[in-house]
């Protein structure tokens, strides 16, 4: 989008200077695009080194030493999601990783809360004991078996008992709480990345018209602009405007890929294979 605008200047300040020189213009319309050519020179240098740092970033994440770009995506229109809301919300408690992780967590204070509350039991042992004496190598003098069995009722040992109850208590009602938190944001996470995306497929239509309107209202700008029927500020508020519905375009189709894969990490699966994806 950069370089369009850049070429974009360079044909506006040709067509500027062919005017001045023929008198039908001033020379501060050559300056105008002077200036404007000058700000698209320095946005192109701006998101060149943006462009470069997303680069190693990517890499980063993706484990290389060495600066990474981005698949090329296609420009086709996002599909419909496989999946409805009510579907998803389901998905979402039965398969979200983080709302199965907070489940787990549940039962497992809950199983250390038991474990806590076991020692209140009695505890019975039983015990055997065999003994054999003599002199000889194979004793047989002396044969003796013993059982016994024994029975411990813990009334009272300084408190620990209790206190370790009251830890896994707490931790058990923690657990519960987050987990309860998790399931009724659900609803509202789901919904968002729901909404959002169906509502920025329809964005990316609207922008696309956006940016037909702009191009045609750029091309008759220019037009006018050499056969002396509009000014200068008219030609480049066209360039304006359509750079601004380009970069708009672009925003809708990066929150549209940026909702769905918000999507598919709350319910923990992919939603389109690769080839369908949008």
């Amino acid at each position: 989008m950069s370089e369009e605008r850049v070429n974009r200047a360079r044909e506006g300040l040709l067509v500027a200077r062919a005017r001045v020189a023929s008198g039908a213009a001033v020379q501060t319309d050559s300056l105008q695009f002077v200036l404007e050519m000058t700000r698209a020179e320095v946005d192109v240098l701006v998101r060149g080194n943006a462009l470069r740092t997303t680069q190693l970033e990517l890499g980063r994440r993706v484990g290389e030493a060495r600066a990474v770009d981005a698949v090329p995506l296609d420009t086709m229109p996002a599909p419909d999601l496989p999946i409805g809301l009510p579907d998803a919300l389901r998905a979402a408690l039965d398969q979200g990783p983080q709302y199965r992780a907070a489940r787990a967590n549940e039962r497992a204070a809950e199983a250390a809360l038991k474990s806590q509350r076991s020692d209140y039991f009695p505890r019975l042992g039983i015990g055997a004991l065999h003994q054999r004496y003599d002199t000889e190598i194979f004793p047989g003098a002396a044969n003796v078996t013993s059982v016994t069995f024994s029975v411990s009722f813990p009334i009272w040992n300084n408190g620990r008992r209790e206190l370790e109850v009251s830890r896994a208590r707490v931790a058990r009602d923690v657990a519960r709480t987050i987990r309860e938190d998790l399931e009724r944001a659900v609803r509202r996470d789901v919904t968002a990345a729901f909404d959002t995306y169906q509502t920025s497929r329809e964005a990316v239509r609207l922008a696309g018209v956006g940016v037909a309107v702009a191009r045609d209202n750029y091309r008759m700008q220019e037009m006018r602009y050499r056969a002396g029927a509009s000014t200068i500020l008219d030609l480049l508020d066209s360039q304006v405007s359509l750079a601004e519905a380009e970069a708009g375009l672009v925003q809708a189709r990066y929150v549209t890929r940026l909702s769905l894969a918000r999507l598919e990490a709350i319910l923990g699966r992919r939603l389109f294979s690769n080839k369908d994806a949008p």
